[in-house]
C-alpha cells in the first residue's frame, strides 16, 4: 500500500469496487452503533475510506478511441523519364579546298645586254725622249765624261726597235726579223764594221718615264758600263707604248763611237 500511496492513485478492478461498496452499504445501514473502535480499528477504517476517495478521483476518463488512420496510399512514383538516346548531329564535312593554282608569273622581259659605254681611247703617252738625253749626259758629266750627240741613224734604229718590241710583246736584243743590234744599225745606215767603231745597245721595258728608265740602267752593271763608256760619241733613243702589251712601255738606246 505504501508504494501505491506514494505513487499515483491505484485503479481497482471493477469487481473489487463493487464488493467494497456493498460492504460499505451494509455497514452504514445497520442501526447498530458500533462500539468505539478499539485500538487499531481506527487505522483500518481510515484505510478503508482512503480508497473511496482515491477511487472517486481515479475514475478513469473515457479515452477517445484513437482515430483509425486511413491506410496511407503510397503516392505513385513517377517513373524516371527514359532518356532518349542522343543522336549525334551529323557533322558537315569540311569543304574540300581546291588546290591553289599558282598564278602564272609572266616571264621577265629579256634584258638586252647593256652595250658598254664606248671608252674613248686614251691618248698615247708621248715619251719625253729629249729629257732622257739630258739625264744621260748629266750622269756622264757627273762621272767626268763628255756628252753624247744625237745621231739621226741611231735614233731611227732605236725607234724601230722599241715599236717592234711593243707590237710583238717581247724584250730582246734580237728583233722580230732575227737581227742583232749590229744588223739593225747597218740597215738604218750606221755600219759599225765599216766605221770600225764601237757600238752598243740598252733596252728597257715597263718603265714609264725617262727618270725611271735611267735609274733602271744605272742599277744594272752591264747597262751602267755602256752609259759611262768613254769610247761612245753618239746616241739615239726610241720609245713606244702599247696598252695591251706585256709591259706597256718599251725603250731602246743605241750608242756609237762615231759622231754623225
Amino acid at each position: 500500500m505504501s508504494r501505491l500511496l506514494h505513487s499515483r492513485p491505484a485503479v481497482l478492478p471493477r469487481a473489487s469496487v463493487a464488493l467494497a461498496l456493498a460492504a460499505l452499504c451494509l455497514f452504514v445501514g445497520s442501526s447498530h452503533v458500533p462500539a468505539p473502535p478499539r485500538h487499531g480499528q481506527t487505522d483500518v477504517l481510515e484505510a478503508l475510506k482512503a480508497p473511496i476517495a482515491t477511487l472517486a478521483l481515479a475514475t478513469p476518463q473515457p479515452v477517445a478511441p484513437s482515430p483509425t488512420l486511413a491506410p496511407t496510399t503510397p503516392q505513385p512514383v513517377a517513373p524516371s523519364p527514359t532518356l532518349a538516346p542522343v543522336t549525334p548531329q551529323p557533322v558537315a564535312p569540311s569543304p574540300t579546298l581546291a588546290p591553289v593554282t599558282p598564278e602564272p608569273v609572266p616571264p621577265s622581259p629579256a634584258l638586252e645586254p647593256a652595250a658598254p659605254e664606248p671608252v674613248p681611247p686614251s691618248p698615247t703617252p708621248v715619251p719625253d725622249i729629249g729629257e732622257l738625253v739630258t739625264l744621260i749626259n748629266g750622269y756622264r758629266a757627273e762621272n767626268g765624261l763628255g756628252p753624247l750627240v744625237t745621231s739621226p741613224a741611231l735614233t731611227q734604229a732605236a725607234q724601230w726597235m722599241s715599236e717592234d718590241m711593243a707590237g710583238n710583246g717581247y724584250s730582246s736584243h734580237t728583233d722580230s726579223l732575227g737581227r742583232d743590234n749590229l744588223g739593225r744599225l747597218a740597215a738604218f745606215g750606221y755600219d759599225c764594221t765599216a766605221y770600225n767603231t764601237w757600238c752598243g745597245e740598252n733596252l728597257a721595258a715597263g718603265t714609264a718615264t725617262a727618270w725611271e728608265t735611267l735609274d733602271a740602267w744605272r742599277n744594272s752593271a752591264g747597262h751602267n758600263d755602256l752609259l759611262l763608256n768613254a769610247d761612245f760619241a753618239a746616241l739615239g733613243i726610241g720609245c713606244a707604248y702599247n696598252r695591251g702589251s706585256t709591259y706597256g712601255w718599251y725603250w731602246a738606246l743605241e750608242l756609237g763611237g762615231q759622231a754623225p
